[in-house]
Formats: C-alpha cells, sequence, structure tokens
C-alpha cells in the first residue's frame, strides 16, 4: 500500500513510500531515509507521527491502524537550522558531541550505505545482464550459419525470455515494468533454460572439435569435417556456451539480490534492543548524546511488552527517567516523559511512581516551553487519574497527589498555553478530578479552576467543550456561587448554538444556566432578552415531568418566573414568564387546560434567529434536571 509522508522542513515535497501493513515503522523510517540520502539529507532528524500520536520503530503499521493513502507526519527532532552534518569530515571523538536524534546512529547510517550497495550493485548486474541479451541476440542469429542451424528453435525464444521479462530497476526509481513481481520467477526459468542450452551447446561444441581433431586438417586444407563450417560451428557453440554461464551466473546472483528490499539492514538497528543494564549505564552516567539515546530506547522497551516495563523499574527506572525528564535537552525530555507515560500503564507500577513523588515532576513540566513535553506529561498525568474501576484501592490518593501542591495551577496553566491536544487532555483530567467528592469540593473552593474550564469552553474542539461543560456542571453542584461569577461564561453558553450543532453541548449547556436563574444576583442583573427567554422556556420544560415539577418548586424557580414578568426585556419574555407560572401554579390534573406555549414556539422563527443561528432554542425535547440537588 502507499503512504504519504509530509514535513515542515520541506515544504514543496511530500514522500511517497510502498509498504505493507505488516511492515514495522522502522521500514517506513528507511524508506525515508533512502529518500532524504537522494537529496543529500540522510542526515536529518525526524519522528513519524499520525493522528497526534508518535509512531514506534518496533512497532507495526496495522498496530496504530494506518492503512492505504494514510497521511504521516515527518517531525522535526531539531530546530538547528545547522542539525544536518557530513559524519564522514568529521573525528570519532567529535561525532560523540554532536546533537544527532535517534535512528541517526553510526550502525544506522552503515546499514544505508550497505543497503545502497546492494541496490547498486543490482543496478550495475541488470545492465551488465541487458549487455549480454545484445550478444545472445547476435549468437542466436549466428546459429544459422553453423552445421546445428534447428539450435535458433529454442536460442532465440531464451533471448526473447530474458529481453521481455528481465526486471527494469534502477537505484533512484525502482523497479520499472509490467514484470517485476515476476522477478524471481524470470530468474529460475531462464537459469533453467541458460543451463540446458549451455549444455546442448558444450555438447555440439566437443562433438565439433572431436570431428576436427580426428580429422586432423592435413595441410590446413579444410574440408569434409575439418571445413569451415564445422570449424566456425565449433567455435561458436564454445563462445556461446561462454556466454550463456555469465548469463546463468549473473541471473543466479540477481536471484538472491532481489530479496534485498528496503529496510532489511536498517531495520534490524532501529528495532534492536540494548541490555536493560547498559542502557541505564548511560542514561546515569553518559553524555548529552547518550542520555539522549538511553532515553528513546527505554521508551521503546517499555511499549514493547510489560516484561521489560518491570525489567526498568526494578533498574531503578523510575528514579532515571525523572532525572532525564528534567533534563535540558528537548528531545531527551520528551523520550523520558514518553517512557513514564509507558510504565504508569501497569497499576503496581503507577502507585510506586506517586510514592515517590513522580506527580510533581509532571505538573512541573505542564509549564514547559516544549509543546511536545507539555503534551506528553499531560498524557502521562490522565494515565493516572483516569486509572480503570479494577484498581480502585489507590485511585483516590494517586488523584489527590495531582492536585496537591501546585497540580492544579499547573493544569490550568496548561489549559491556556497547551495545544488543541493538551488542552483536550487537560480538559479530560480536570472531569476525572470532578468525579471525585473530595477533589471536587477542593476545586469549587478555588477559582482557577473554573476559569481555566471558561477558557477552554471557547476552544473550537467540540470535546474539549464537552468536557470542560461537563466539569463546570459537576463544580456547579458543590458551589454554584463560583460558576455564576464567571462573568465570560455566561456569553460564551449564550453564543454556543452559533458555533455547534451539537445537541448534547445544548443540553450541558442548558442545565449551566439553570444555576444562573438559581442565582438571584445574576438573575436580576441581566437585562438581556435572550437570556430571560431561554431561562423561561428552560423552567416551561421543567413542568412537563411531575417529579421535576415538584422540585423546581422547592427550589423557587417560581419565583425567577415571576422576577422575569415584572422586569421583563421585551413582550415576548413576559409572555413566556407569565405562562411558565401558569404552568408551575396549576394542579397537575389541569395540565390539558393550559394554553399552548404558542410565544416559544415562535423563539425558533422571531428576528433573535440572528444571534442563535439555525438552532435558536435549546429545543422542546431537552430536558434538563432543573436543580443542582438533582
Amino acid at each position: 500500500m502507499i503512504i504519504y509522508v509530509e514535513n515542515k522542513a520541506f515544504p514543496f515535497r511530500t514522500f511517497v513510500t510502498l509498504v505493507d501493513p505488516t511492515d514495522k515503522i522502522a521500514r517506513v523510517r528507511a524508506h525515508l531515509l533512502h529518500s532524504l540520502h537522494e537529496i543529500g539529507r540522510e542526515d536529518h532528524q525526524f519522528r513519524l507521527r499520525f493522528k497526534g500520536q508518535y509512531l514506534r520503530d518496533a512497532f507495526y503499521l496495522e498496530d496504530y491502524d494506518i492503512g492505504e493513502n494514510a497521511v504521516i507526519k515527518m517531525v522535526p527532532m531539531s530546530k538547528r537550522n545547522d542539525s544536518v552534518y557530513d559524519l564522514k569530515s568529521l573525528t570519532s571523538s567529535t561525532t560523540l558531541n554532536l546533537d544527532l536524534g535517534p535512528g541517526q546512529t553510526e550502525d544506522v547510517k552503515s546499514a544505508l550505505y550497505r543497503e545502497l550497495k546492494g541496490f547498486c550493485f543490482r543496478e550495475k548486474l541488470i545492465s551488465d545482464f541487458s549487455g549480454l541479451m545484445y550478444m545472445h541476440f547476435l549468437t542466436a542469429c549466428l546459429t544459422l550459419l553453423t552445421v546445428y542451424w534447428y539450435s535458433f528453435s529454442w536460442t532465440f525464444p531464451l533471448f526473447l525470455i530474458g529481453v521481455i521479462f528481465c526486471p527494469q530497476f534502477t537505484r533512484i526509481g525502482g523497479y520499472v515494468g509490467n514484470y517485476t513481481h515476476w522477478k524471481f520467477v524470470f530468474c529460475v526459468v531462464y537459469a533453467v533454460g541458460a543451463m540446458a542450452t549451455l549444455g546442448v551447446s558444450l555438447y555440439y561444441s566437443a562433438v565439433q572439435w572431436m570431428s576436427i581433431v580426428n580429422h586432423g586438417c592435413k595441410d590446413w586444407v579444410f574440408v569434409d569435417d575439418c571445413s569451415h563450417k564445422h570449424v566456425f560451428t565449433a567455435i561458436f557453440f564454445s563462445f556461446n556456451a561462454l556466454l550463456l554461464l555469465g548469463a546463468a551466473i549473473i541471473v543466479a546472483i540477481l536471484f538472491f539480490n532481489f530479496r534485498l528490499q528496503i529496510g532489511d539492514y536498517i531495520e534490524k538497528f532501529l528495532v534492536q534492543e540494548r541490555d536493560i543494564e547498559d542502557v541505564m549505564k548511560a542514561a546515569r552516567n553518559g553524555k548529552l548524546k547518550e542520555k539522549r539515546t538511553a532515553a528513546y530506547e527505554l521508551a521503546a522497551m517499555a511499549a514493547s511488552g510489560d516484561d521489560n516495563k518491570f525489567r526498568i523499574v526494578a533498574e531503578d527506572g523510575l528514579d532515571v527517567l525523572l532525572s532525564l525528564a528534567l533534563s535540558s535537552d528537548d528531545s531527551t525530555q520528551e523520550h523520558a516523559v514518553e517512557a513514564i507515560e509507558e510504565l504508569l500503564i501497569i497499576p503496581s507500577i503507577q502507585d510506586n511512581f506517586v510514592e515517590m513523588g513522580g506527580v510533581k515532576t509532571l505538573t512541573a513540566l505542564l509549564r514547559s516551553e516544549n509543546s511536545k513535553v507539555m503534551q506528553e506529561a499531560a498524557s502521562a498525568l490522565y494515565t493516572i487519574v483516569s486509572e480503570s474501576d479494577e484498581h480502585n484501592e489507590h485511585k483516590g490518593s494517586n488523584q489527590s497527589a495531582v492536585v496537591a501542591d501546585h497540580g492544579i495551577d499547573d493544569l490550568a496553566y496548561a489549559s491556556n498555553q497547551g495545544t488543541i491536544y493538551c488542552q483536550r487532555t487537560v480538559a479530560s483530567i480536570f472531569l476525572e478530578l470532578a468525579f471525585n467528592r473530595d477533589i471536587r469540593a477542593q476545586l469549587a473552593s478555588r477559582n482557577i479552576p473554573a476559569q481555566a474550564m471558561t477558557h477552554l469552553c471557547r476552544s473550537n474542539d467540540p470535546e474539549t467543550q464537552r468536557y470542560a461543560l461537563q466539569t463546570l456542571e459537576l463544580l456547579a453542584i458543590e458551589s454554584s456561587d463560583m460558576i455564576c461569577a464567571q462573568e465570560e461564561l455566561l456569553d460564551i453558553l449564550l453564543e454556543l448554538p452559533l458555533k455547534t450543532m451539537d445537541e448534547k453541548l445544548y443540553l450541558i449547556a442548558g442545565k449551566i444556566l439553570l444555576y444562573y436563574a438559581e442565582n438571584k444576583d445574576t438573575c436580576k442583573q441581566t437585562q438581556n432578552a435572550v437570556l430571560q427567554k431561554v431561562v423561561a422556556k428552560v423552567i416551561f420544560c421543567t413542568t412537563e415531568h411531575k417529579g421535576i415539577k415538584s422540585k423546581a418548586k422547592q427550589i423557587r424557580l417560581d419565583k425567577v418566573l415571576g422576577y422575569i414578568r415584572d422586569n421583563a426585556a421585551d413582550r415576548e419574555a413576559w409572555d413566556m414568564a407569565d405562562q411558565g407560572l401558569q404552568a408551575m401554579n396549576c394542579d397537575d390534573d389541569n395540565l390539558s387546560t393550559l394554553p399552548t406555549l404558542s410565544t416559544l414556539e415562535k423563539l425558533n422563527k422571531m428576528g433573535s434567529k440572528e444571534q442563535f443561528g439555525s438552532k435558536t432554542s435549546l429545543g422542546s425535547d431537552v430536558k434538563p434536571s432543573g436543580s443542582s440537588s438533582d
């Protein structure tokens, strides 16, 4: 299948790779290294990313659901403009200090040059074979001049097989032609045909030489068995045998050379794993490049299986990774946090990590200037707070560790400064924390979480909006005053229908608007006709269900309708509030005698449609809970 790879470092070039779904990511990287070599950038440092997830060399394409015509991003590893180095011109001592990323080691480069040498050799062999085919054509024609002229009947077809079915290959362009997928069949068929023809040629040559020797060619008189034709036949088939032997040898070598594919040598070095003890030693005492490579290898090892995860932890890997996560090198930080995230999948390792204070390091990394490090740290924290129900014994304490010290402030910072993906992750972290009653009370006691969620509500990402609104709804259960104190939130809720068609978001927004309706200060402060009509309709909808209507009376929502009627901004707001009061105060048995809420139906068609877009109301099918006591 075909995969496209884009890189901002090469804005006018898209790399095209031909791979199989069962290939490893390392195979794709190998294709790219070959392409980069052709433009003189084989030292370009990069990583591969697909749908926001970084790809590991040891994993397969199908593990990431990468299919036909997928577009993968090639992310540069270095922001420096002089990130390309000519290693051949540097001494080994200088090479150790280079700022090279993983995948650019000497072993990988040696494997790259080895593959290139193999492909150049293949191109030369095919070129030589094509040259032999011209000579083969000449010998096929000359067979008509020999004693055994009928040998043309199998010599010429063998020539046609060699010319028509021989695959054409160049190192830069690859295979060309309609029969390239038959290359192994061609090698077998041609080799068998060449050896058979070789045997016949040797036989004819031997027969003619024996007849010539027996004749003796006395006095160099070329007659009878020593005629010119017989001598030419002996010499011709001897030469033809050598030609066929050379062609058969070339085809035999091609048969084995055709088995070499891009990445066969490179992949082995990209996915190989050193002993964990050696990696730990390099991570503790190595230089900058060695620590970076060690962090990358630890991330790859942690992702390859649970056994490696426990082996890393047994070698004090958590302490080492925390140290690497605080490195001044961005790449080292990224790989270290990735490795930590992989390790935290195991509940026992997660508890150990929390006990040793590792959460403080992750929350501190939320203030990193590197957006990738911030994103990886947020993902690791989400792994901690979203542990499955199968491991609830320490879940509360692990979540508490996240909000301890300056954790809330760090999460709020990431919600404002992070990327879209990071903001979504932070919003999901706050939502998970808000489900915990004790932590929810702690979040509701401070204004920072509500401000962060209000900011996230402005995001263009629907998932981020949904997580933020759900968190605000949970925080409102603890402190509705804190929610109503967010001046910007009310405008965001009212503008929501202009930005999305998601009815689930409408429902959550409607529930939060009820808290504004319940709050006397916010209700009295507003003279917004649209808000008054929205609040009146939401309260009216609560009267459709007997149980919800009873709760609405208990929390005195009828007083809200009375205030709207007495301080209505326009006629329609007064009508909605008045009919809502009638529905609220009438007996349940007399609901059928109520007048229809015609003015509410007009809400979808009135002039305020310019403010609400195609969906001006919350919809009559949306039935919010009606109060915070729900």
